[in-house]
């Protein structure tokens, strides 16, 4: 039942937010900017995001070597597809899924298996969140100017508009750590602090595992040459639409981060909706038209789910194949 509750609450966040996106397009016009699309920058797109998926595999690969599992790239790779297959299909399944198949294939038991995943989403937590801080400092300017309009876009009154909301965010900071600082002897005693601290430690432990690594250095830099494809994949995408190809390095970068949290967000379809939503919201910080943002959010989105749904099907057959193989050799 707590199940189906929570799919339910999955479903509505995602179908809510498709509503919003969706509720006034002209679908005639929608499909002919599709159309219109320049299919060779999509495809380089998609080859880029299958690389950066690969280098994932491999980057898993090192971790499974850390716990004495020797996992081909192919048989890792075959697993990273069926968890993006799952996850189109249901949300937060992925990781399950990608442990199953590799535990038909290699032996691997799910549970450690699983405490690998972990790990690769602490690094990539790590990372996302050095990407959204450069975000900040290089555009916060743009950022906070959209959302002081959004915010005010009711009222006629302007007693705000000067107002230095980067300094006062700044200062706010700085006056929370100052008294953070100050009632640090009774924070410690409370269970808030207890749970926030072993929930600390716990990342921080999840982090360090990685000094188990054989090459910890090569680890690091898989991970970011892998979410450096995934940038490049939605860069490369914004050429494929003249609306959309104006666009410089820094300002996909912003689209991609905001892009982001639309997928984070729990919702079915990984992202549909709310997705959507959050690029084409990002789009409309470089003055592209709301039904251009929703036409490359939901290129990008749609060629990304097929393909992977596609591959992640072929993988799934290949990981049964591999099972049967294996099944038939220990007979």
């Amino acid at each position: 039942m707590k199940k189906l509750i929570q799919y339910s609450l999955f479903v509505f966040i995602g179908g809510f937010f498709l509503f919003f996106v969706f509720k006034d397009t002209n679908w005639t016009d929608l499909f002919q900017k599709m159309a219109n699309a320049n299919l060779y920058w999509l495809m380089l797109g998609v080859v880029i995001s299958l690389f950066s998926h690969w280098l994932r595999a491999l980057r898993a690969t090192q971790l499974y070597s850390a716990m004495q599992y020797e996992v081909s790239v192919t048989h890792s790779f075959y697993a990273v597809l069926v968890g993006y297959m799952m996850n189109y299909i249901i949300p937060r399944a992925g990781e399950v899924s990608r442990c199953a198949a590799l535990s038909k294939t290699d032996d691997v038991p799910v549970e450690k298996s699983l405490g690998s995943v972990v790990t690769e989403r602490l690094v990539d937590m790590v990372l996302l969140a050095l990407i959204l801080g450069t975000i900040f400092l290089l555009q916060f300017d743009l950022i906070s100017s959209f959302l002081t309009k959004t915010l005010n876009s009711g009222n006629t009154g302007t007693q705000n508009a000067g107002l230095p909301w980067k300094w006062i965010i700044l200062l706010g900071m700085a006056a929370i750590s100052c008294l953070l600082f100050v009632l640090r002897k009774k924070l410690v005693k409370t269970t808030l602090f207890s749970r926030i601290f072993v929930m600390i430690q716990g990342f921080g432990d999840g982090l360090l595992s990685i000094r188990h690594i054989k090459n910890p250095f090569l680890f690091i830099l898989l991970s970011v040459f892998i979410w450096a494809g995934y940038i490049l994949m939605m860069y490369v995408c914004l050429f494929a639409m003249d609306s959309t190809s104006h666009l410089n390095f820094v300002d996909c970068l912003t689209v991609f981060a905001i892009g982001t949290i639309g997928i984070v967000l729990p919702a079915p379809g990984a992202g549909a909706g709310t997705y959507h939503f959050f690029v084409m919201q990002s789009l409309l910080l470089f003055g592209v038209a709301k039904e251009d943002g929703i036409a490359y959010a939901t290129m990008v989105h749609g060629i990304q789910m097929i393909v992977l749904v596609a591959l992640g099907a072929i993988a799934s057959l290949l990981v049964i194949s591999k099972q049967k193989k294996k099944i038939n050799e220990q007979a």
